[in-house]
Order: C-alpha cells, then sequence, then structure tokens
C-alpha cells in the first residue's frame, strides 16, 4: 500500500494518471452522448411515426382531434386494435410498441384502461400494466389536463424502461387519454452492442495513454529527476554540481537557472559558513554569557560562558522559567505584545553571585521581532570590591576613630585641670600613649597592605620581593627568640621541634619574618596565661612547613573561612583590646602566597588553633 502511494505521489505517474483519466473521461462522454442521441433518434422516430399516424388517420377519417365527441370509445378502439393497417400507420409493427386507450373521467366503478395492445394487457397483468404506465411523466401531464405528452424521458418501472407519448381525447363516452408505449427491448441490443463497442475503445485508449503519457512524462521528468538528483546532493554540502544544459525550451532554462543557483549557494555558504565560524568563535572566547531565546520561550543558543556563569545544571530551555526563578519580571508574552523591553538591565542574585543580565531583541530585516537576546555579566567581583571597599572605609574610619576620641577626651581632660594631678596626668599619658601607638600599626599595617596592593597592581598581581637564600628553621628560632620574654612573663610556654634536616628556600626574609611573628604574637595573644604553644619545623616532599599549635580560645568554626579578611576579628572587643588591627592574618596570606606557598588554619572552640604554612623549596 505505502509503496504504491510512493509511486503515485512521483510526478511521472500523476502524468500518465492524467492522460488515462483524460481518455476515460472523453471516452465516457462520448458514449453518454452517442447514447443519448442515439436513444433520442429512437424517440425521435417512434414519435414522429405517432405524429404521422395521427396526420393520416384523422385526414382519411376526417376527423378532428380536437371535437372527437361524435366518435365512440368502441369505434376508436375497433379501429386501432381490429385494423391492421391502422397500426401500420402509428408504426405500432412490434410487440415493443403498443397504444392504450385509458378513462380520464372520475365515475366511480369504471375501469382506467378500457382497451389495449400492450402485451401486458389481459385480465392478470391488467393492473401491472396500469403500475408501469401510471409512473410516466408524459401520461400524468396528460392526466393534469395537457393536451399532449411527448417529453423523450425514459421511464422506468417494473424492471422495464420505455418511451411513451400521450395525448387527450374527446370522445362520446367522456375524456380518453390516447397512450403509445415503446419498450426498451426494442433497441436495447443495439445499444449493447454499440456499448461494447464504445467499452473495447476505452480500453484501447487506457493501453495507447499509458504508453504515450509514459513517453510524454519520461521527456519533462527525466531533466527534472537529474535536477532532483542534483539538487539532495547540494543540499548534502557537494556544491561542485552542474548539469548539461541539452535545449533550449523552459527544461533547458530551467537547468541554467539551477546551474547559476548552486553557484550563488556556494559563495552564500561559504560566506554564512566563514560568519558563522567568526560568530560561534567570538561566542565561545567571549567572558559575558549569551544565552538565545526564540519567541516560544525556548533556547536557540547559550555559549560555554553563559553555562559556566549560571552552571549547567541551572540552564533553564524556557525564558517564562528562567525569569521567573530569577525574578526578572519579564516575559515572552510582553515581548510579542509589547514589542519592546522596557527595563532591559536586570541584577541576578544566586549562590554569592553576582550577574548582571542586559536584555534586547533582535529583528528580522522588516523590524519584526523574532526572539530574545541575554547578556549575562558577572559582577561578582567588582560588587565585591564595591563591598570591600564600603567595608574597609567604614572599618578603618572605626578603627581610628575610637583611638581618636579616646585620645580627645583624655587631652580635654587634661586641658580642664586635671594636669594638675600628677598621678592622673601620668595614667591618662599613658592611654594616650597605648592608644596612638595602636594608630600607627594601624597606619603601619594599612601602609603596608597598600603597597602589597599597588606591587600587585604594577606586577601583573605579584608582590615584589627581595628574594635570596633564607635559612628557614633558624628564621623561626630567631622570632621565637624574640617572643619568649612576653611568653614568659605570661606563664606561657613555648616549645619547638624541627622534623628532618630542613633545606633552605627562597624568599624574602624580612617578609618571611615578619609572617612568622605575626602567627606567634596571635597564638601569644589569645593563648591564655599558663598557656602552651608548640612550634614545628619540617619537611615534607618539596615543601618545607611551620605548624604553629597552641592551647588557646580558638575560634568557632564558622568563622574560620573568614579568617584572613581585613578587619576581620572573631571576638572584635577583645581583639581591639588586646591591640589587634584586624589586618594581620590579611598581610600574612598574601605574603605567603607571594611565595607560592599556602596558609591554613584548624581550630575548636576552647580548645586552641592550628596553623600551618607550607612554603616550595
Amino acid at each position: 500500500m505505502k509503496r504504491g502511494m510512493f509511486v503515485f505521489k512521483r510526478l511521472q505517474w500523476r502524468l500518465v494518471c492524467i492522460f488515462i483519466a483524460f481518455a476515460i473521461v472523453l471516452i465516457t462522454v462520448v458514449g453518454v452522448v452517442l447514447n443519448f442521441t442515439v436513444q433520442s433518434s429512437y424517440y425521435d422516430t417512434f414519435k414522429k411515426g405517432i405524429e404521422s399516424g395521427f396526420s393520416s388517420w384523422l385526414l382519411e377519417k376526417n376527423w378532428d382531434i380536437n371535437d372527437m365527441s361524435h366518435i365512440s370509445v368502441y369505434d376508436l378502439a375497433y379501429q386501432l386494435n381490429e385494423k391492421p393497417e391502422e397500426k401500420y400507420n402509428f408504426k405500432l409493427i412490434s410487440e415493443n410498441r403498443s397504444f392504450t386507450i385509458i378513462y380520464n373521467g372520475n365515475e366511480p366503478g369504471v375501469q382506467k384502461i378500457y382497451a389495449s395492445s400492450d402485451k401486458y394487457f389481459d385480465k392478470d397483468d391488467r393492473d401491472k400494466l396500469w403500475y408501469m404506465i401510471s409512473r410516466s411523466p408524459n401520461l400524468l401531464s396528460v392526466m393534469a389536463g395537457n393536451k399532449v405528452g411527448s417529453n423523450n424521458s425514459l421511464t422506468h418501472a417494473n424492471d422495464s424502461a420505455f418511451f411513451d407519448y400521450a395525448v387527450s381525447l374527446k370522445l362520446k363516452e367522456g375524456d380518453f387519454i390516447l397512450y403509445f408505449r415503446y419498450d426498451q427491448e426494442d433497441w436495447k441490443n443495439a445499444i449493447n452492442s454499440f456499448n461494447k463497442m464504445i467499452f473495447m475503445s476505452l480500453l484501447v485508449a487506457i493501453a495507447v495513454s499509458l504508453v504515450l503519457g509514459f513517453i510524454f512524462s519520461k521527456t519533462i521528468t527525466g531533466p527534472i529527476s537529474g535536477l532532483m538528483v542534483k539538487a539532495k546532493k547540494i543540499a548534502a554540502g557537494d556544491f561542485e554540481q552542474t548539469l548539461a544544459v541539452k535545449s533550449n525550451d523552459e527544461i533547458g532554462e530551467l537547468t541554467k537557472a539551477f546551474n547559476f543557483m548552486g553557484n550563488e549557494i556556494k559563495k552564500m555558504m561559504v560566506e554564512i559558513s566563514s560568519q558563522k565560524s567568526k560568530f560561534e568563535t567570538i561566542l565561545k572566547y567571549m567572558t559575558d554569557g549569551v544565552i538565545a531565546y526564540d519567541l516560544n520561550g525556548k533556547i536557540m543558543h547559550i555559549n560555554p560562558a553563559a553555562e559556566n556563569l549560571i552552571g549547567k545544571e541551572n540552564v533553564i530551555v524556557s525564558f517564562n522559567e528562567f525569569s521567573k526563578k530569577y525574578n526578572l519580571g519579564i516575559t515572552v508574552e510582553d515581548v510579542v505584545y509589547i514589542g519592546s523591553i522596557k527595563n532591559g538591565e536586570k541584577t541576578i542574585k544566586f549562590d554569592g553571585k553576582y550577574i548582571k543580565a542586559y536584555f534586547a531583541l533582535f529583528t528580522d530585516e522588516e523590524k519584526k521581532v523574532e526572539g530574545i537576546i541575554v547578556v549575562l555579566h558577572d559582577n561578582t567581583e567588582q560588587q565585591k570590591l564595591d563591598d570591600m571597599r564600603r567595608e574597609f572605609v567604614s572599618n578603618v574610619s572605626h578603627e581610628l576613630n575610637t583611638p581618636l576620641t579616646c585620645i580627645k577626651s583624655y587631652s580635654e581632660t587634661l586641658l580642664d585641670g586635671a594636669i594638675e594631678d600628677r598621678e592622673i596626668t601620668e595614667k591618662f599619658i599613658k592611654v594616650i600613649y597605648s592608644e596612638s601607638d595602636r594608630m600607627a600599626r594601624l597606619v603601619k599595617d594599612l601602609l603596608l597592605l597598600s603597597s602589597i596592593d599597588n606591587q600587585k597592581n604594577a606586577a601583573n598581581g605579584k608582590m615584589k620581593l627581595n628574594t635570596k637564600i633564607v635559612n628557614f628553621e633558624k628564621l623561626v628560632k630567631g622570632c621565637i627568640e624574640k617572643l619568649s620574654i612576653e611568653a614568659k612573663n605570661k606563664g606561657q610556654i613555648i616549645e619547638s621541634f624541627t622534623i628532618g634536616e630542613i633545606p633552605e628556600i627562597r624568599g624574602d626574609h624580612d617578609r618571611l619574618e615578619q609572617v612568622v611573628i605575626n602567627i606567634l604574637s596571635n597564638a601569644h595573644k589569645y593563648t591564655p596565661e599558663n598557656g602552651k604553644i608548640t612550634v614545628y619545623v619540617g619537611v615534607m616532599f618539596s615543601e618545607v612547613y611551620m605548624k604553629v599549635v597552641d592551647t588557646g580560645i580558638g575560634i568557632p568554626n564558622d568563622e574560620i573561612p573568614h579568617i584572613f579578611e581585613r578587619f576581620y576579628r572573631v571576638d572584635k572587643a577583645r581583639s581591639r583590646e588586646m591591640g589587634g588591627t584586624g589586618l594581620g592574618l590579611s598581610i600574612v596570606k598574601e605574603i605567603v602566597e607571594a611565595h607560592g606557598g599556602t596558609i591554613t588554619i584548624n581550630s575548636q572552640l576552647g580548645k586552641g588553633t592550628e596553623v600551618t604554612v607550607n612554603l616550595p623549596i
């Protein structure tokens, strides 16, 4: 079935079918017309015989058809039924041709059929005859009041078909109808023979149409099939296809147009491929994410940067779902009906990221909107820098404001007369000195951080170091010595252990010393009296390490990730009281990372802290 349907979808076979259909329609129409013509000729002969019979019969009898009231119906029946010459006048010379005299009045109890020469007219079939002829439009027409009923339509009744002719007569006994019937049996065989000839002609016409249609269609579909094969190859990317021009007719012109089209498509595809390659390369290596949606809200394109920004698992194929998830307040329906985007910039916040989303519409040549482009710009670092800058200014202002307020208030007290009391004066001056010293340390750390940042900016993110060969073990032990007196005063025990043979490293001696001093100072500050600080120096693989373990107050687990942030303090009040600026560990981390090393902190609240510094050999 499918194969048959495929065959009839081909143009060649459709042309053949058109030829065959044309032949069938032509022969059928000719057959119908000829059948109608032949039947009409039979009826015309029948009608002319009756009309000429009437003319000669009435002329011979000197009767007037419009007034035969002096003629008895019996005489009329006798004339037509008993005299052969009268039947001959009306051409009633066959059993398939007959006359019937029908009563056309309304007298009750009177039979309709008075007399008849019809083969169906006897005692048993009289009703059958009446049933047949009562279906005749001609008879019904005369019964309705018309003088003559001579329509050439074929009447069908009781498996019979016949022509008829009816005329109204006014006789002595009343109104009668003289009805003539011509049964189809008389010309049926001739029509059947004629139809067989038409049918044979139809078969011959179909066969001839099949052959001629195939030959003719081949001349049309042959070149088209060649064009189709070449077109498929072009569609597959083979643009080297050309066809030979074999004629100067429309097919030849089509072939020339096809060859020209192939060349133009080749040029166009080369240009499009080049533009596409450039476009894809630009999108692929853009740092900003790009997502294109069609008017159905489905993703048409997304570049790797967009997937990285929002995460492949968070890529949503529907624009409306994307807008709803990130609370953008834009839908595809708004774009379709309004034709523009009122606010083309939104900020997306998720997973600690700040992403600027810019929206634009792309249109066709007629400025009709075809979709939406979303450009995603990662603004996280800028946002963090802004937050850090604001926090930094706030922290510096706070850190400077506290000692300045203290110095100012104590100075005002002294100026107001307290300077006369030596004991109070000394106490206030010590406080002023302590606060000014804390400000000096803060300013010093700020200057150091500023210097580090400036060096990193000037050297592509790298701190400037004065590197040389450093004996790391000796450096650590020297720092422990410097802190030993303060530890002893606080009743703390400092132990140091060397694990293995420590190789020399290359680094900035002063910066590394600053790292060790800062870490030991923190351990000293936050370890209570009679506590213990243990320092390990060792080597592991290609690194040397220093591990400082104390029994101090410890750090909560949720605070550890923030411990290296500038001005971050776990216990702000206590840190400030101990002279901390909140910048020490930030400086330490910068210096360690500048040396290519790492620093890690592990701690348990109330049990102590462990700080490990790893430096490459």
